[in-house]
């Protein structure tokens, strides 16, 4: 029965486990150009002991192999703020934190900060394709974002945003919110057929309400089900304890 409890403590502990990503995209749910995740479980198998051994008996476990990105593309919000962008295609946008740290980021949502400088609602600034972050002057005005990614204000030209993409997205490491860091080489995107700006709007979250919580429901159902033979087992091995202690 030792065997029968582990393998129980292996399906509950992987349900945890499950149970906290879907919470995680939950609370995420209105995080802009935020991609919904989902654990990977592989198969582990182990020798029997004991009698089963003899056998030749297989015990399967279950392992925490990764996490999975969902890269569907969220919907378009639109707004009335025309340095907000939506990126139509796989691509993202380059910024530089505080720090001086590359990151990368679908969030479109854009202002000019005290300085004039086109930056994101959380204060990183956005990156030109020279890599040099993009500023503005007063004699601009409120600048325009063209398809390609032009930023033009009232004096004409002032830069280009500088979308990039990479070989494999699921490597790319969360930062919080809907950054990302990535130890792979950036490769810039100039074809309006993989990738185009759209002013005026930015990306929701892709992660539908709906479908979390009837998978919330599912697994905790599941992990109800899974502490039920537990318990059960439980008092099954009390009871034989107890019947043994009789007999003695």
């Amino acid at each position: 029965m030792d065997t029968t409890l582990f393998l129980g403590m292996s399906n509950q502990a992987a349900l945890r486990r499950r149970m906290d990503i879907i919470a995680h995209n939950v609370a995420n749910m209105s995080t802009t150009a935020f991609k919904k995740e989902r654990v990977v479980f592989q198969q582990h198998l182990m020798d029997a002991a004991g009698a089963q051994a003899t056998q030749g008996g297989r015990i399967s476990y279950v392992l925490d192999h990764g996490i999975i990105r969902n890269l569907d593309q969220g919907t378009m919000i639109a707004t009335n703020n025309p340095l907000d962008v939506f990126i139509d295609g796989q691509a993202y946008l380059s910024v530089l934190n505080q720090a001086g740290e590359t990151f990368y980021t679908r969030n479109g949502r854009m202002t000019l900060d005290n300085e004039g400088f086109l930056s994101l609602l959380s204060g990183e600034r956005v990156l030109g394709v020279n890599g040099d972050t993009i500023q503005t002057t007063a004699a601009d005005g409120t600048p325009t974002i063209s398809e390609n990614g032009g930023v033009i204000g009232d004096l004409g030209a002032i830069g280009q945003l500088r979308l990039v993409t990479f070989d494999n997205e699921q490597l790319m490491s969360r930062e919080g919110g809907s950054l990302y860091s990535t130890t792979q080489a950036p490769q810039e995107v100039d074809d309006l057929t993989i990738a185009r700006v759209v002013s005026n709007g930015y990306e929701s979250s892709n992660v539908n309400a709906v479908e979390m919580m009837a998978e919330m429901i599912k697994v905790q159902r599941s992990y109800q089900s899974a502490q039920r033979n537990s318990n059960t087992i439980n008092d099954l091995r009390e009871d034989s304890l107890d019947r043994l202690a009789r007999v003695q």
